[in-house]
């Protein structure tokens, strides 16, 4: 277990704050469960436990500490709670009868827990849960486990025409067809703490008299932060011009290892830099064939570099030591094999975020399907390369 292990003021801190956070309720509600936003959760996790905050990206984990990743949950009531959704999938399972359908989903699910492994270099996984009950909270923690495929079992008298149910030896699951929604049944929890929330009767008196209190301290503390750091998406496919479908270019890209002339190695790749996403970001990264760090989301640091005609790659240096952490490492995809756009579905991303630390140094970040469309506020039918 994660809890048990952490220094005991950095759990008295995070208890503190659930606390104040959970006084605040009846701003959002009227119950007697104190309120806690999932968003709200995973930063106050990420900052007294001193962890990665992963929860932006499209991951299994939405925290890291060291080797360890960290599916972080809050809920009220029952213990059957959502963890993953497969919606760009449909088209990929909604034919199959109900076992091999749940088998399918299963293939998915661990496809992204083992991605998510890979790419952030952590050893084991498990899920921290705060779970709400009247005027108090509780901290539980389980494993996070893999479905174990072929011990899948449906369960009898369970299931309907939208949600087929079933378990695999460890877990029970249930898979809601038409929210293309994969829950679990968190029933192995081990519960490691629990304190009282006093639900504050009338929190705006409370924040207006904070407020005025502290007016000037605020001020002054809002005037020195710190801007946020440049960022810039970038997609790992490309459009039809015909078609406008998404793909992955056979030739370039994700597989510029099977490009025509000189003889490639098989894990050379690039990040496409088209000239739409060149205009809107003159400045962001060195000029071309100047090299930079680039700090993978497992820690490690490689160069690499703007190149090609026009700017219109990102490399790493040499141009085989990007490919071989995400295509071998992280996807574990097999050589000379092409990777499709619906292998980016698959595993669950299809862009990534630079993020600028300085003029050579930069982080980057795989992130999930539409998140360039998000940040943009274009709508996919108006994409262009």
């Amino acid at each position: 277990m994660f809890y048990d292990t952490q220094p005991n003021i950095q759990k008295d801190n995070y208890k503190k704050m659930l606390k104040i956070v959970g006084s605040l309720s009846n701003m959002f509600s009227e119950s007697n469960q104190p309120y806690l936003y999932y968003r709200c959760h995973e930063n106050i996790f990420c900052k007294y436990f001193e962890a990665e905050n992963l929860s932006r990206e499209d991951c299994s984990a939405d925290a890291k500490k060291n080797n360890l990743g960290i599916g972080l949950k809050t809920w009220v009531g029952a213990d059957n709670q959502k963890v993953a959704e497969f919606n760009k999938l449909k088209d990929e399972y909604m034919s199959l009868e109900p076992l091999e359908m749940v088998k399918k989903i299963a293939f998915y699910r661990n496809t992204r827990i083992k991605t998510t492994i890979n790419k952030h270099g952590v050893k084991d996984m498990i899920y921290h849960i705060v779970k709400r009950v009247p005027n108090a909270m509780q901290i539980l923690e389980c494993t996070f486990d893999y479905i174990n495929i072929d011990n899948i079992k449906l369960i009898k008298n369970k299931g309907n025409s939208t949600n087929i149910y079933f378990n695999d030896g460890k877990h029970e699951y249930h898979f809601n067809i038409s929210k293309s929604t994969l829950y679990m049944f968190f029933d192995h929890m081990e519960l490691l703490d629990s304190f009282e929330v006093n639900i504050l009767e009338d929190p705006y008196a409370f924040l207006e008299k904070l407020s005025e209190e502290n007016k000037k301290t605020v001020e002054e503390f809002v005037s020195k932060i710190d801007s946020r750091h440049e960022q810039l998406c970038l997609r790992l496919y490309t459009i039809n011009r015909t078609t406008k479908e998404k793909i992955v270019e056979e030739k370039s890209g994700l597989n510029q290892w099977n490009a025509s002339g000189r003889k490639r190695n098989e894990n050379e790749i690039y990040i496409p830099y088209p000239s739409v996403d060149r205009n809107r970001s003159i400045g962001f990264f060195p000029d071309r064939n100047i090299p930079f760090e680039l700090i993978l989301p497992d820690g490690k640091v490689i160069s690499a570099k703007v190149c090609q005609g026009d700017g219109k790659a990102i490399m790493s240096n040499p141009n085989s030591e990007l490919g071989e952490w995400l295509l071998r490492k992280v996807f574990e995809f097999p050589k000379n094999k092409i990777i499709t756009y619906r292998d980016l579905e698959i595993y669950g991303i299809d862009s990534v975020i630079f993020t600028k630390i300085n003029k050579k140094k930069y982080k980057i970040d795989f992130t999930y399907i539409g998140t360039y469309e998000k940040l943009l506020g274009i709508d996919e039918d108006n994409l262009e390369d």
